[in-house]
């Protein structure tokens, strides 16, 4: 059975995989769903020290809960698909909405709204440089050919 990380158990130490199962539906196991959580606080170790306009260490767990569900839900292994018979007829769920990154899923979004630092919501995007010419150094440009 995976563990909780020593670094979740001290900072988190009432997070376990019961309390994602609390806000997500899954499959998973509770090994399974640890491996979420370590990922997940991994992932938001660069919250520590930043949220306290926000509910400091109390936020900075719910942001690892949620993002743990956000995992499983846009996980490949189809940690997010639910299905069941109903009446001899199966039905599948995703639980995925098709954005990027935390606007994937519901609990991606979630995060975004706790995170009053910004930070999780930053991850991974690419930083845009913006250079202003004026018309006069435009035509000085060499032509292409």
């Amino acid at each position: 059975m995976a563990d909780l990380v020593a670094g979740v158990v001290a900072l988190c130490p009432a997070l376990d995989a019961d309390a994602v199962k609390e806000i997500i539906d899954t499959d998973l196991t509770d090994a399974q769903i640890n491996n979420y959580i370590n990922a997940a606080y991994r992932i938001a170790i660069p919250l520590t020290g930043e949220l306290t306009a926000c509910g400091g260490t109390d936020t900075h767990c719910d942001i690892i809960r949620w993002l743990a569900a956000h995992l499983i839900t846009v996980a490949p292994s189809g940690g997010a698909v639910k299905s069941q018979s109903v009446a001899g007829e199966w039905s599948v769920s995703f639980l995925t909405q098709g954005g990027k990154g935390l606007d994937a899923s519901s609990y991606g979004q979630a995060v975004k709204e706790m995170d009053c630092s910004g930070k999780l919501a930053s991850l991974g995007l690419k930083a845009a440089n913006l250079a202003v010419a004026t018309y006069d150094q435009l035509e000085d440009l060499p032509d292409e050919d």
